[in-house]
């Protein structure tokens, strides 16, 4: 459920915070009020790609947020799995826009744009005429169908998913296993002269970077020579002037007075212990020195070994690592070359069963689509008839698809007539705009039952009705709203007096600025709303009872 909805510098939109609540939320205004940006603000929320134009003049960044309340513990885990824990199931989605980049948060979590269009349509379903057109494009035809399979449908949708994909890795692996005699014998020969290039090199993982450095040594032996020596001739006693020397000197004038006051004696053996540390110090320096003499041969052997590792490198991989996993890939693939008959049936014979699995699999899968289509046009029909469609005819084809896909081996078309005595037909070939909006609202209340979703919005779902129709789409959300939270933005007081809450939005202009603003309204203040929409700012007594009737009507037509 959506509990709250937070929307700052965005359009004309300076800063809104709205409260929402269970059931049916209604909300109106006057044309061009800004109820456009109020769901546009929800979409982007959601995830939808939001132009920076969208940015108040004057401001460097816009704010939307969105809290929900979800006791679904399914969700619940995916968010979990996502590292996005729910405290007290509360979700807090944010998404700030600014002239650069979208930053999209969950629970105080930077998430990707993907993962938050993941969440959010668990969440919430936005119902446009965008959505509305959809209807038109069979493609979307078997989402919907499915969407109302049984849990044995469900799963066979994922079986053949899984089998399909399957079965395309295996034809794709017989395509590319397929060759002439003449390019398999070249394919071996030059996968011997790989294979022994390499065997021949005998190299040892991580050999290359314990030769490199060896090899800089060598390189900056003379460099590294003359350090040596000069830090040796400073802490040694070979110079009149060194660490050394001063220290032998400061340990005889010491020595000499050490005796005559007791407190001298714990600098005396510090001084010693600092003269056994650079006497330490410099035999490891002299034995350093001493490793240190330059030998060309091995210097050419190293140097020698180092070019033949990273030319093996520059074929086969980065590292020897890489070389040695080359090599091994190699072996498979000569040895399946080399018994390229026997390796070839046993694709064949794979494939044949990854076919055959998968056509088992979407057969199960296109009895249950058939099973579900029967009862879905049933549950249809009769949710149509309740918006008003007077001798309308409604019909789910499941037929064979030209060709197989992920989805399985069906075709599933939506047929209808809206007129006495014509066939149905193709959406496409029959229906109006206004009439797309009440079949997807017959579709999603049959849906709602199988729905997980807590939250749906719908816009533009007025579209082209009236009179007793717009009666019937109201009773119709109603239905809806039992279980589900609904914002319904609408022009007609027929829906509107159906409300549980109702919301208006108006806009706000003066010489400096124009601004939208939501607001919620009061019983009265509803009742004069619904007087608007029925007789626009003329509100008479008559027209104001009317509203009460009508609101009347409405209370007692809810189930809930």
């Amino acid at each position: 459920m959506l509990q709250s909805l937070h929307v700052k510098n965005l359009a004309l939109i300076d800063e809104i915070e709205i409260q929402f609540d269970e059931h049916l939320n209604i909300l109106t205004g006057e044309t061009g009020a800004g109820k456009s940006i109020i769901i546009g603000s929800i979409e982007s929320a959601l995830g939808k790609k939001v132009s920076r134009d969208m940015i108040r003049p004057g401001q460097k960044e816009a704010l939307i947020e969105l809290l929900f309340y979800t006791d679904d513990e399914d969700i619940l885990g995916d968010l979990r799995e996502k590292d996005l824990a729910a405290e007290d199931g509360m979700i807090l989605i944010k998404r700030v826009i600014s002239e650069k980049r979208s930053v999209n948060r969950i629970n105080d979590c930077m998430v990707t744009l993907k993962t938050l269009q993941e969440v959010a349509e668990r969440l919430m379903n936005l119902h446009g005429q965008q959505e509305h057109q959809s209807l038109l494009n069979e493609k979307n035809h078997k989402s919907i169908l499915d969407h109302f399979l049984s849990q044995n449908g469900k799963q066979y949708v994922k079986e053949t998913k899984t089998s399909f994909e399957h079965l395309q890795k295996l034809l794709k692996r017989q395509e590319e296993f397929t060759v002439d005699e003449a390019q398999r014998l070249r394919e071996m020969s030059f996968l011997n002269h790989e294979i022994q290039e390499i065997e021949d090199a005998q190299p040892v993982k991580n050999e290359d970077e314990a030769l490199d450095e060896q090899y800089q040594k060598m390189v900056h032996s003379q460099e590294i020579m003359e350090g040596i020596k000069k830090t040796y001739e400073c802490t040694g006693n070979e110079a009149d002037i060194s660490v050394g020397t001063l220290l032998s000197s400061a340990l005889k004038h010491l020595q000499g007075i050490v005796n005559l006051d007791q407190a001298l004696g714990d600098t005396y053996e510090q001084l010693l212990q600092a003269e056994d540390i650079i006497n330490g110090f410099n035999q490891q320096i002299s034995e350093y020195m001493s490793s240190m003499e330059f030998d060309a041969e091995e210097f050419a052997r190293t140097e020698e070994r180092l070019n033949l590792l990273n030319s093996l490198k520059d074929k086969y991989g980065r590292t020897i690592e890489d070389v040695l996993s080359y090599r091994d890939k190699a072996q498979e693939k000569l040895l399946t070359y080399e018994h390229y008959e026997e390796e070839k049936a046993l694709l064949l014979e794979q494939t044949a069963r990854a076919e055959k699995m998968f056509y088992e699999t979407a057969g199960r899968l296109s009895k249950e689509r058939r099973k579900a289509a029967k009862i879905l046009e049933q549950q249809i029909f009769k949710a149509l008839s309740d918006l008003n469609f007077l001798s309308v005819k409604f019909q789910i084809q499941v037929s064979s698809s030209e060709a197989a896909n992920a989805d399985g081996i069906d075709k599933v078309s939506f047929l209808i007539s809206t007129n006495p005595g014509l066939p149905v037909r193709p959406m496409a070939e029959v229906a109006s705009g206004g009439e797309l909006s009440r079949i997807m609202l017959a579709i999603k209340s049959v849906l709602a039952d199988v729905d997980q979703v807590g939250t749906l919005i719908f816009d533009e779902i007025d579209t082209g009705i009236s009179g007793e129709t717009a009666n019937k789409v109201a009773r119709k959300m109603a239905v809806i709203a039992k279980d589900h939270q609904v914002l319904a933005i609408t022009h007609l007081p027929q829906i509107a007096a159906m409300a549980d809450s109702h919301y208006y939005i108006e806009k706000h202009a003066d010489k400096k600025k124009t601004t939208t603003t939501i607001q919620r309204l009061s019983q009265e203040d509803s009742l004069r709303e619904l007087g608007r929409m029925i007789n626009g700012d003329d509100l008479t007594e008559a027209v104001l009872k009317n509203s009460k009737e009508m609101k009347c009507l409405a209370n007692d037509a809810k189930l809930y």
